[in-house]
């Protein structure tokens, strides 16, 4: 103890010391960890660097140039696409007056495009909405999708007015759970799809209608050349009855019906039954019509067709058809470029 209180000045200094040495040994142990991590990380971005020098195509200011251009390339082909596709709308401010409003003036336009093209419709048609019709109230969230579906409708019945069907037979939407839940035969039994990779809703609708095959054609032109997006997955056609020939009776040309191989054979060889004859117009043995065998009778031309008289009658079609209407969701605006920065006069 006298040593040290004769060398305190000593033992303190060498106390500081051997603190001062301890930490620096831990920051020294810090560092060191540090080090072998920006170490590491030097290391990858020298693997990354190499693997992008050794590329066939080099990042030279060519051709980041070119990679530049590919990509306004593909952002005027966005556009260009986006454009092919309807958007879904905001109806923030939709209330139960407005989308009243809306819906009897849609029927109403839909009724009388339909007489003025000549179309027929069903006794007092209401287009698949006579539930909202009648309801007095609606629940405001179901809104938005039943004024959604009522103007995909809209457009799909002004495809086939255009078209000059004969008739609309009936209508099938989505159906909403708040205000159709009667169900029935307005609607689809399958359910409106979301894509969240580029935010579209794919709304299905099914539509039957009388035409014929020309207006058929004008119908899918139609949803062709539409601005919306129509997507068409079954089409249902039902052709009409025709008169049924009778047997024994050829076709009306004249042609007889088609003979089977086992009576060709009997024929060629002479063993033609009397009746099998008489039900191909041949004579007994095998002979042609009334002529020995072996002779064919000579060949009688087909009955013409009188003046005046139907030589082919079109029947009417009954079409069922399966649609899917595609909508983006509204593109986000783009950012206002920043104004460039003024510079004050100089004086």
């Amino acid at each position: 103890m006298a040593w040290i209180k004769r060398n305190l000045l000593f033992v303190v200094g060498l106390v500081v010391a051997f603190a001062l040495l301890g930490g620096g040994v831990l920051y020294l142990v810090g560092n060191l960890q540090d080090a072998d991590g920006v170490s590491a990380e030097l290391t990858g971005k020298n693997e990354a660097l190499d693997a992008l020098v050794k590329r066939p195509t080099y990042p030279n200011s060519k051709n980041i140039e070119l990679v530049k251009v590919e990509q306004q390339r593909v952002e005027g082909f966005k556009t260009s696409a986006r454009a092919r596709f309807g958007e879904i709308p905001k109806m923030e401010s939709l209330n139960n007056a407005g989308f009243k409003s809306v819906l009897e003036g849609t029927i109403l336009n839909l009724t009388r495009s339909a007489d003025r093209a000549g179309v027929k419709l069903p006794d007092k048609y209401d287009f698949t909405f006579s539930e909202q019709r009648r309801q007095l109230q609606l629940p405001e969230k179901a809104l938005p999708s039943l004024a959604l579906h009522l103007g995909d409708l809209a457009n799909i019945c002004q495809v086939l007015f255009d078209s000059k069907v004969h008739a609309l037979s009936s209508l099938r939407r989505p159906q909403v759970a708040l205000t159709d839940s009667n169900g029935g035969n307005d609607f689809v039994t399958k359910k409106p799809a979301t894509n969240t990779v580029v935010g579209a809703s794919i709304l299905p609708y099914e539509v039957s209608f009388e035409c014929f095959s020309s207006e058929l054609g004008a119908v899918l032109a139609g949803f062709l050349n539409a601005k919306e997006a129509y997507i068409i997955k079954t089409i249902n056609v039902e052709h009409g009855s025709t008169p049924d020939t009778q047997p024994g009776q050829g076709d009306p040309s004249g042609t007889p019906p088609p003979m089977d191989p086992r009576l060709m054979m009997m024929r060629r060889y002479g063993g033609m039954a009397p009746g099998l004859a008489s039900r191909y117009g041949l004579a007994p043995g095998g002979g042609g019509p009334g002529g020995p065998q072996g002779m064919p009778a000579p060949m009688t031309p087909a009955p013409t067709t009188k003046a005046g008289q139907t030589a082919l009658e079109e029947k009417p079609l009954r079409v069922s058809i399966a649609l899917e209407v595609v909508k983006l969701a509204a593109a986000a605006p783009a950012p206002a470029a920043a104004a460039p920065a003024r510079t004050p006069p100089k004086r």
